[in-house]
Parts: structure tokens; C-alpha cells; sequence
């Protein structure tokens, strides 16, 4: 898969190689301010609705799988509205990483913007995650748990996260160079979307040390992990590349 393993700069051609999981992972550097990141750090820890999935992970915001997968499709899109309306508070109060992230996808590729389910409405995006913890080995493709749904029909899907505070130690991305098939689920652990690590036994490993105020962006079809870390913010979204060359972010 991989050409190579180094973390590429964003321009038309990386993010073309991303999707087509020709390279691992493409670097954003200087997206934003000290100051814009401080006080959007603050607001989305203050403004911010906290769910969660994990004991790991207070979610700040909403998740299609976990308010939607494993609930319903009334109740995620209901909570979208909702929720996307309480983080215009967030974004006042400091900036909008979601529409500048978008914006700048723009320069690079000819159709972007948020998902849209048809007969309910706009999916919300854009979801702060603050771990204590690890995220074990797992991947992130909607057609993989979400027949049925608009984004059921992702081709590639990529996952982007701007880092809003990372500890001095710990906090890595894990990447492995294998995509996930239908046949990796017997390696699941029973009751969640983690794998053991069987499912990645003889795949290459890239270890991707991530700093506050950079964003990060991986093909998420791929397996991959979070090494232990406390108190680390991120903010971010998944992004699926659909027919009609269009790409379509949601959370």
C-alpha cells in the first residue's frame, strides 16, 4: 500500500495519495494561533455537551456510532441540531476549526463540505475528545457498521484531529499499513470495535509523535491505535470520499 512512510505536507497530490492509502498520514503545521487555540481549548471544555463511549474518553460533542449506530437514526439527527447549535457558543468565543479546516480542503480539492442524510439533515461535525488513557488497536469505515446511512456509501474515509494539548509524554498515533476487511472482525473483542493485536501481526508500525496546534490526518481504514497518555485534547472529524468526487465531513 504505502509508498513510503513519511508524513507528507497537505497539497492536492498528498491528499489524492491519502485517500488511495498510498501514503500513511499528511501534516498540518500552524493552523492556528496560541491564542485562537487557548480560547477554543477553554470553550469547548466549558461550552461543550460531554458525552462518552469509554471510561478513557470524555467526548465533547456527539458520535454518529455510538448516539446513532447504537441508538437510533431519529436520535442522532435530533441531537446533531441540537448540538451543533450549543457549539456556535464554542466558536464565538474563539474561532471555528471546522469551517477554516474545511476552507482549506477547498484550495486542494473541488467539493467539500458537511455530509447530508437525506429526509433528515445535516450530520454534525466537528467533536473535541479528551483521553486519560490508550485507544487500543481499532478503525474508523462507515460502511463497515453503517448500512443504511448516506455515509454507508464512503469509498475512502479519512479521520483528521487538530491537537489542542498534548502531554509531554505519551500521545502517539499508531499505524499500521493494513487496511481492514470484513474477515478482520473475527479478531474483534467481544462487545466493542477494538481488536486484539493479532489482527495487525506482521503489518509495518509507524509511530506518529503529534504536537499542540498541528492537525494530523490518516486514512482511517486503516488499523490504528493511540499510545497512553493523560489529559490529551483533540478536536476533529471524519472526512468520506464519496461518488461524485466529493468529500463530506461528520462526526
Amino acid at each position: 500500500m504505502w509508498e513510503e512512510d513519511e508524513i507528507h505536507s497537505l497539497n492536492s497530490c498528498t491528499l489524492n495519495k491519502l485517500l488511495q492509502n498510498k501514503i500513511p498520514a499528511i501534516r498540518i503545521q500552524g493552523f492556528a494561533s496560541p491564542s485562537e487555540i487557548n480560547a477554543f481549548k477553554d470553550a469547548l471544555l466549558i461550552y461543550a455537551r460531554k458525552t462518552s463511549s469509554v471510561k478513557q474518553v470524555t467526548r465533547l460533542g456527539i458520535s454518529q456510532y455510538q448516539q446513532g449506530v447504537l441508538e437510533s437514526k431519529d436520535h442522532y439527527f435530533n441531537l446533531a441540531k441540537e448540538v451543533s447549535n450549543e457549539f456556535a457558543a464554542v466558536y464565538a468565543e474563539s474561532f471555528n476549526p471546522l469551517t477554516r479546516f474545511i476552507d482549506l480542503l477547498s484550495q486542494y480539492f473541488p467539493d467539500v463540505g458537511i455530509m447530508h442524510e437525506e429526509g433528515y439533515g445535516d450530520y454534525f461535525a466537528g467533536v473535541g475528545k479528551l483521553r486519560n488513557g490508550l485507544s487500543p488497536i481499532h478503525v474508523d469505515f462507515a460502511p463497515q457498521d453503517s448500512q443504511g446511512w448516506a455515509i454507508g456509501e464512503t469509498i475512502h474515509q479519512l479521520a483528521w484531529n487538530f491537537y489542542l494539548d498534548i502531554p509531554s509524554h505519551g500521545g502517539e498515533h499508531l499505524l499500521w499499513e493494513k487496511e481492514w476487511k470484513r474477515e478482520d472482525d473475527k479478531y474483534m473483542a467481544d462487545g466493542n470495535y477494538y481488536y486484539s493485536s493479532e489482527v495487525v501481526e506482521g503489518a509495518r508500525l509507524l509511530t506518529v509523535p503529534v504536537q499542540t496546534g498541528e492537525i494530523v490526518l490518516i486514512n482511517s481504514r486503516n488499523f490504528h491505535a493511540i499510545a497512553e497518555a493523560n489529559d490529551r485534547l483533540a478536536y476533529g472529524s471524519f472526512i468520506s470520499y464519496l461518488n461524485g468526487n466529493k468529500l463530506r465531513l461528520w462526526s
